[in-house]
């Protein structure tokens, strides 16, 4: 009988060992290709000349260096930063320049470039806008524009239009104002802009405003130091076993050059990390007293509609917002309905009903 060698079967052993070590790898490293990208921001500082003016006991703009190197000093230092200004001693309406790119690990470099900015000069805030989206912006990573200014664009641009085109082309970000002690008319110009930019607004009247209005961008929940990722931000508040919802936020008047109309913005929650479609109906507010069925969960008939739109969503939770025009002389309704576009579509949910006014 042939006497078996000892180290028979020992190179197709190594082999499977190696090869185990091989997928555990992939499996824990990922290729840079398949990673989550690294948050990106954008802080806009206003450097014109109002931010000399006094805001209890210090300039707007001291104030506005020490919460943001605050801020810029709590960060990750992986997290990508970036800063553009206007103003900073440049007259004109040509003022905006881009001080820093987005880069991993810069935060300590934008902070030394904020110390050395000094107001003066106007608010080109739509040329500013335009900056950001030529240089910083792209289609495949989301950025975070932290924009401070205490005043509107006092210039001859129009910043809804800009940012309107730069959603149309595909340009990922969300866009956070930040107001200081400013009237109520131009709060509304800039809570517009933040809401054409997917993101909120918030009111600066005292220097401790600063602080809480971080926290919401920045942290989680009050107190806690990390940041929200990109990846579990989608489950934040959203509890396993929660229905999925649609709501509609706010329905606002709308101006973009000549033409008027109305923004509505809305959010949703569904239950799986999907493909969603979310539907639009604007309606006579006397259409409702007819007295004909209305199939389950179905808002409206299609014949009975002044407005239908429709726009497609990818993950759990998102927010969204439709621009349209209406005839006048009617009152109106809106209404909005949340599909699930896996496998044959359904409807999950439907809105309470908003006013147009």
């Amino acid at each position: 009988m042939r006497k078996k060698n000892k180290n028979q079967g020992q190179p197709l052993i190594r082999f499977s060992v190696f090869v185990g070590c091989i997928l555990f790898l992939l499996s824990n490293f990922p290729l840079s290709t398949q990673s989550q990208p690294n948050k990106r921001y954008v802080f806009i500082l206003d450097a014109s000349g109002s931010m000399t003016e006094k805001w209890d006991g210090k300039t707007r703009m001291a104030v506005a260096k020490e919460k943001l190197l605050q801020v810029l000093g709590g960060l990750p230092k992986d997290v990508s930063v970036g800063l553009v200004a206007y103003g900073n001693r440049i007259a004109g309406c040509s003022s905006a320049r881009l001080y820093h790119p987005i880069q991993r690990g810069a935060a300590s470099i934008v902070s030394q470039k904020i110390s050395n900015i000094v107001p003066a000069g106007s608010t080109p805030i739509a040329q500013t806008l335009s900056v950001v989206g030529e240089f910083l912006l792209n289609d495949v990573q989301e950025t975070e524009i932290i924009f401070i200014s205490d005043g509107v664009e006092s210039c001859d641009g129009d910043p809804k239009a800009v940012l309107y085109q730069l959603k149309n082309s595909g340009k990922k970000f969300r866009l956070q104002v930040l107001g200081i002690d400013i009237d109520p008319q131009g709060e509304e110009d800039l809570k517009r802009l933040s809401i054409l930019g997917d993101g909120h607004y918030y009111s600066l009247k005292r220097p401790e405003d600063y602080d809480s209005s971080f926290k919401r961008i920045f942290y989680k929940s009050e107190g806690e130091q990390a940041l929200v990722s990109e990846t579990t931000k989608s489950n934040t508040n959203l509890p396993a076993n929660s229905q999925s919802q649609i709501k509609i936020l706010n329905i606002l008047p709308y101006e973009d050059g000549s033409e008027s109309g109305y923004i509505l913005n809305y959010e949703y929650s569904g239950q799986t990390n999907t493909s969603y479609m979310v539907q639009l109906y604007v309606f006579p507010e006397e259409e409702k007293q007819r007295s004909f069925p209305i199939p389950p969960l179905r808002e409206r008939r299609m014949g009975d509609l002044t407005k239908h739109q429709v726009d497609f969503q990818m993950g759990q939770e998102g927010k969204g917002h439709w621009i349209f025009r209406l005839p006048t002389g009617k009152r109106m309704r809106a209404s909005a309905e949340l599909w699930d576009l896996t496998g044959i579509p359904k409807i999950l949910a439907i809105s309470e009903e908003k006013p147009v006014q």
